[in-house]
């Protein structure tokens, strides 16, 4: 657990503290790499999404909670957010990234990577990736890092280069993806396992870069038309497929609005290797609702139109017993009993 490794680096003073075991534990049990790393405390994350004006995040599940607020009256806020687009201020964005009321640390990491994201999109969108040197001050303040101004610049660079929605990966892996199994401690703690030969796949898969020339590429180009009255339903599928590797071709508005079930029209002239099963289950669509048409357009290889069936709402696992989000502090480092 991170957290673990976290606290153990603190208190037995390893080579760069907490930070630095968690870069030793993740190279040991995972063989992934870790560079350089940044910590930000609970004041601080609000302060740099404030200072953006606020973020864009998609919400693809319901987030029904309450939290304590020392703002209001109270002592507490109660939130309730349904799927689709939320700006978010700094207390907002914290609150849905630590949210552990009902759900699991499969979606809660989830979500967190939905803000880095968001966050990422808005940095990119006010054109702050130039101004880094004029902002390093005033990000020491907040940020706590073994980055570099330079390193933080030859980043910047490539960042500026990349398009946030199909060259950044998120990945996730759960219970279903046969690569975990579920251990209790001695200690009674529930917690998961590698099983490795399933895993290593999974990992190298995450860590490739997207290839250059397109026959060698593993995903389609999908376009997503909303058939519905509901805001932002094409904006949530189209969020799903980019999260399952598909590139995302356009997203727009469909002619007819009352689409009861969830279509696909298929314009791929060959079913070898085809994605087609793949979308029809992360949609729920039935045979019938796939319409074929070899060749019909070069530009895309599949055309969904999003109907009132389409649950955006993905639950990769469920924990056995929700824990309690915990009031937040303002430290810095966490604090590490001797």
């Amino acid at each position: 657990r991170i957290n673990v490794a976290d606290g153990w680096g603190e208190r037995v003073k390893y080579p760069g503290g907490g930070a630095g075991l968690i870069k030793q534990t993740l190279e040991y049990n995972l063989g992934i790499r870790v560079h350089y790393y940044a910590r930000v405390n609970f004041d601080g994350f609000k302060k740099i999404v404030d200072t953006l004006g606020g973020i864009d995040v998609v919400v693809d599940c319901p987030l029904n909670d309450t939290f304590p607020d020392p703002d209001a009256p109270e002592g507490k806020t109660d939130i309730d957010l349904t799927p689709g687009v939320h700006h978010m201020d700094g207390k907002l964005a914290l609150w849905y990234a630590r949210s552990r009321w009902n759900t699991s640390d499969f979606d809660r990491a989830r979500r967190q990577q939905r803000v880095l994201r968001a966050i990422w999109a808005k940095v990119r969108d006010l054109g702050l990736l130039g101004k880094l040197p004029d902002l390093w001050d005033d990000l020491q303040q907040t940020v706590q890092t073994d980055l570099t101004l330079e390193n933080l610049l030859w980043l910047a660079s490539i960042g500026a280069q990349l398009d946030t929605e199909t060259a950044i990966k998120s990945r996730f892996i759960d219970t279903r993806s046969g690569a975990l199994k579920s251990w209790t401690t001695p200690e009674g703690a529930y917690v998961l396992l590698p099983i490795y030969d399933k895993l290593s796949p999974l990992i190298a898969e995450a860590l490739a870069p997207p290839a250059s020339n397109r026959a060698f590429q593993g995903w389609a180009r999908v376009e997503v038309l909303n058939g519905t009255t509901w805001q932002d339903w094409g904006i949530l599928a189209a969020d799903r497929l980019l999260w399952e590797g598909f590139e995302v071709a356009g997203i727009g508005e469909a002619e007819e609005k009352n689409v009861q079930r969830t279509r696909i029209v298929d314009y791929t002239t060959s079913p070898k290797g085809s994605p087609l099963g793949r979308l029809m289950r992360l949609f729920r669509v039935r045979q019938e609702d796939v319409i074929a048409r070899p060749g019909e357009r070069d530009d895309v290889d599949f055309q969904i139109i999003v109907g009132y069936n389409y649950n955006p709402c993905y639950r990769a696992w469920r924990a056995p017993t929700p824990t309690p989000t915990p009031t937040p502090t303002p430290t810095l480092r966490p604090a590490v009993k001797p």
